[in-house]
């Protein structure tokens, strides 16, 4: 079972840490371990780096990409997806301050969800604080100056 705790970042901040990714893992581990005097502090950082997700307007984007697909059911903010054939299967629920997906099986499923918040955003930044994976959806590219 994999968990991925998804984040729309500011874009000044995914510009400035683009190849310092373990960087904002960090911040968001250290949140996660802190004690509570010291939790605040940490939550206020992330506050000022991360954007409120429209949940309303990605719920309306995700029932659209899969409006015919049988393998798909929603449940008020909980998205659901199944792949038979290799097994696959993710669950992503929509909130206003993060993004959560809990797959298991192959990748297939949370890479389908992957790409529609992709396409929403570029400045999604998800982590899987249990096996230490994190990472853009969608890596902006570097300007080269000559």
């Amino acid at each position: 079972m994999r968990h991925y705790d998804i984040y729309l970042m500011e874009k000044e901040v995914a510009r400035h840490y683009f190849g310092q990714e373990s960087k904002l893992f960090h911040l968001f581990l250290e949140q996660k371990k802190a004690t509570t005097e010291f939790k605040a502090i940490y939550e206020k950082q992330i506050e000022f780096i991360t954007r409120p997700i429209s949940t309303l307007q990605l719920q309306q984007l995700v029932g659209q990409a899969f409006k015919r697909n049988q393998n798909y059911e929603q449940f008020k903010n909980t998205h659901y997806l199944s792949i038979s054939q290799p097994f696959s299967q993710a669950e992503l629920t929509l909130n206003p301050t993060m993004i959560t997906v809990t797959s298991d099986g192959g990748y297939e499923a949370e890479t389908i969800f992957f790409e529609v918040l992709r396409k929403y955003n570029a400045c999604f930044f998800a982590m899987d604080m249990n096996d230490f994976r994190f990472g853009w959806l969608n890596p902006i590219k570097q300007v080269k100056l000559i």
